[in-house]
């Protein structure tokens, strides 16, 4: 995603959105969707299972797409830990932003979520553009 790219309804500042479903039109004319994921609501819990048609693909074909699929996870995994992030801040905003990071990870870890080491970059980009909003 670039800034030209255009925003969906979930952007949250330059960076940090998730893929937009204008993105599909760029893949071809008559893109298909990709069938096999499946998640628990209320368990949080997810699985992809490729179906046939996915495997009959040849493995080049299948990483190329797997590729794709990857990035655009990640970007809407980063956009959920800036949200929770967020979320987690608002509740005591005077807290120095360096100490919201070391709170923001001690949580995270605590629930298993993994936080990059280069989302605290995005962080203090996000929460600037925030503050000039404001």
């Amino acid at each position: 995603m670039n800034e030209t790219s255009p925003r969906s309804r979930y952007w949250l500042s330059p960076g940090i959105d998730v893929p937009a479903e204008e993105e599909v039109s760029v893949l071809s004319a008559s893109p298909c969707a990709l069938r096999g994921f499946y998640y628990d609501r209320n368990a949080g819990e997810a699985v992809f299972v490729p179906p046939a048609d996915f495997m009959a693909e040849s493995p080049l074909w299948r990483i190329d797409v797997l590729d794709d699929i990857t990035a655009d996870v990640q970007r809407t995994r980063t956009h959920a830990l800036v949200a929770y992030f967020r979320e987690c801040g608002m509740k005591r905003p005077s807290v120095p932003l360096s100490r919201h990071f070391e709170a923001f990870r001690a949580v995270c870890e605590r629930a298993g979520i993994d936080v990059p080491d280069e989302l605290e970059a995005l962080l203090v980009l996000d929460h600037q553009f925030r503050c000039r909003r404001l």
